[in-house]
């Protein structure tokens, strides 16, 4: 089914552009027409002619923005808006606002969410969004829609679950936990961009399958399954349980670097010693062993 280019393909085609991918390479990975992917490059690349994300999400955001002013309803009828501002309240809820001016409800509620969030406290429910009942949630589409899922995970005893630490500026810790030794690894990485996330994994290799969430900084994880040589999984949206082991990692490292903390301010020697603290301290879920005991009997077994 087409599908147009969306967030979570912007930093998937920077990257795969700055590490030297063809256009052709590119749709064929995210599941475009050659045609597609090179009309977004040259439709939201800066002056320099370098394609950035941030800036291609802007760009097209703004574009989406304009290009709907002249036919929208409310924006160019000061009329109208002068009635919805005069008769909106808790008790009379756009549908009976929208039938009085002969338009559709959702008209002005897609108003009110776009240009007048000063009127969200008049709405039914104050302008909270909740799902139906028993509906579920839109399926994620972009560089998501083709990974292995976590229920495709073949079982094996030695394989690690990833993620990333965020900090109070752009500079991140990169973590991996072995699941049954809980040995940890952890690098420090300047931003939490997939290029980033690529350039640690192919300079120090992991060589056991790897479980990551859904986070944009993975999204080149074809690239690091290429230079590793294993396989990449992904948790279910929304399910941080089924990664228990890095998640609980990450919060004992936040012991030590809480949440806001500048990772700026420390060195990966200083890093390191956190972790080999770790992986040398005896584990009660562990029988009392430690994580780079376990690790290593694991590797020579």
């Amino acid at each position: 089914m087409q599908r147009h280019i969306n967030t979570d393909d912007y930093p998937v085609i920077a990257s795969m552009l700055r590490a030297g991918y063809s256009q052709v390479d590119i749709a064929k990975i995210l599941g475009f027409t050659k045609g597609a992917i090179s009309k977004e490059i040259q439709r939201n690349k800066d002056k320099d002619g370098v394609y950035r994300a941030h800036n291609a999400r802007r760009k097209a955001k703004q574009r989406r923005k304009e290009s709907k002013i002249r036919y929208r309803k409310i924006d160019n009828n000061p009329e109208v808006i002068k009635k919805i501002e005069n008769t909106l309240s808790p008790l009379i809820s756009p549908e009976v606002v929208a039938h009085q001016l002969g338009i559709h409800h959702q008209t002005i509620y897609s108003w009110i969410y776009r240009s007048r969030h000063d009127l969200l406290s008049l709405l039914p429910q104050r302008g909270r969004k909740r799902r139906r009942y028993g509906s579920k949630r839109a399926k994620k589409q972009g560089w998501t829609q083709n990974v292995k899922s976590i229920h495709e995970k073949p079982n094996i005893t030695i394989y690690w679950e990833g993620d990333t630490i965020k900090g109070r500026t752009k500079s991140r810790v990169l973590t991996h936990v072995e699941h049954t030794s809980l040995y940890t690894r952890a690098d420090l990485i300047p931003d939490g961009t997939a290029d980033s996330v690529h350039a640690v994994l192919k300079k120090k290799p992991i060589k056991n399958n790897i479980i990551y969430d859904r986070g944009s900084e993975f999204a080149l994880w074809e690239m690091i399954e290429r230079d590793c040589g294993i396989e990449i999984f992904f948790a279910d949206p929304h399910a941080p349980w089924q990664r228990p082991k890095n998640e609980n990692t990450n919060g004992r490292l936040r012991r030590v670097y809480p949440k806001k903390f500048d990772f700026d301010t420390i060195t990966d020697r200083q890093l390191q010693k956190s972790v080999q603290l770790m992986n040398n301290t005896p584990r009660k879920t562990l029988n009392w062993r430690t994580p780079a005991e376990v690790y290593e009997s694991l590797l020579s077994g």
